[in-house]
């Protein structure tokens, strides 16, 4: 049976997304704007911001999300599809390096559940196309990476330089790209004096600032319908969200869904879970990071109290296949929920 294709733009299904603040303030303090970048939509929504600084926060972030993408697209031409293919490259920037070092910290501190170095498995699972492929690789295939044990522990990095023995080693870094966005777009908002505008690339936001006298208010949607909300909270100034699931970009094969979320602990590509939010709160470094890597080892979790706990992570909720939610206490109390009484379980841990 021929796998089915469901390749979807990020854009048209956002786990969460921004809600429109009524009454608050008038529709004249607000400047939106959207751009579609790596085929996801990037959307700003300032409040009482000066129109020209808006604009030039918004060419500088994208200029940097452009020079990261010839960085770092794992498969078409950049920096790391070269070392894909060679396992070799020098004269990097070292800035370039810095990125690589940061995501070589946060395999080390999810223990490898989030883990840059698999991008083989994540090709050979067919997701290494701007059209998914829907192909169930081979156990053989799978194992064969599996035994190399692939991490950015073994690289050699030098003041300019990455290189690999491990052949079947090859860098994917999409599941930190977002979030390091939006630490790039905090960075450029201090740097220019901006002082409120929610940023969200493909579900993931960085709250910074807040609209007048309220605070930003954001909605997360049903991860099996995306036309109902599932809930919704307001952000503290600084803060970030971002959710992985199953809903985003996947392919079904013999009634079996494949997501581009791939265990690195066993090479599949599916979860009990079908999403994992997390919140992380605004006196922690790399926030926006943090709202990319740290729903990953959620996601995969074989125990969520003790993964939250290494993570040291107060803040999350995870659904599974069944409509059942576990949420952490701290974000039981924040969130307000907007389903039907009895079309969710909720277990608060």
């Amino acid at each position: 049976m021929l796998a089915k294709r469901l390749s979807k733009l990020l854009f048209k299904y956002f786990s969460i997304f921004l809600l429109l603040l009524i009454n608050s303030c008038s529709n004249s303090n607000f400047y939106e704007h959207k751009v579609l970048i790596y085929g996801t939509i990037l959307e700003f929504k300032f409040y009482d911001t000066d129109l020209d600084q808006a604009n030039q926060a918004i060419d500088q972030i994208v200029n940097k999300l452009n020079d990261l993408n010839k960085k770092f697209h794992p498969w078409k031409n950049s920096l790391i599809s070269q070392f894909n293919k060679t396992h070799q490259i020098e004269n990097c920037d070292q800035d370039f390096i810095n990125i690589i070092q940061t995501a070589k910290y946060y395999e080390n501190l999810t223990y490898s559940t989030f883990n840059p170095a698999i991008g083989k498995l994540i090709e050979i699972w067919g997701f290494h196309d701007d059209v998914i492929k829907g192909q169930v690789p081979n156990e053989e295939d799978i194992n064969k990476i599996l035994l190399t044990q692939p991490s950015l522990n073994q690289l050699l990095i030098t003041d300019n330089s990455i290189s690999s023995n491990n052949f079947f080693l090859k860098i994917d870094l999409g599941g930190m790209i977002k979030g390091l966005a939006l630490d790039m777009a905090k960075q450029t908002y201090q740097d220019i004096g901006i002082k409120n505008v929610l940023t969200n690339f493909g579900g993931n936001i960085y709250a910074h600032g807040k609209p007048g006298k309220r605070l930003w208010e954001v909605a997360i949607q049903n991860p099996h319908n995306n036309k109902l909300l599932l809930a919704k909270l307001k952000m503290q100034p600084g803060s970030a969200i971002g959710t992985s699931g199953d809903y985003e970009k996947y392919f079904i094969h013999d009634h079996q869904k494949y997501s581009h979320l791939i265990n690195p602990k066993n090479g599949q590509a599916f979860s009990i879970y079908s999403s994992a939010t997390v919140l992380i709160n605004p006196d922690e470094n790399d926030v926006g990071i943090k709202s990319d890597i740290f729903s990953k080892p959620l996601y995969f979790s074989e125990n969520l109290k003790e993964t939250s706990k290494s993570l040291q992570l107060n803040n999350f909720f995870i659904t599974n296949h069944e409509n059942h939610i576990i949420i952490s206490k701290s974000f039981a109390d924040e969130i307000i929920w907007l389903f039907n009484e009895g079309d969710f379980i909720v277990e608060v841990i």
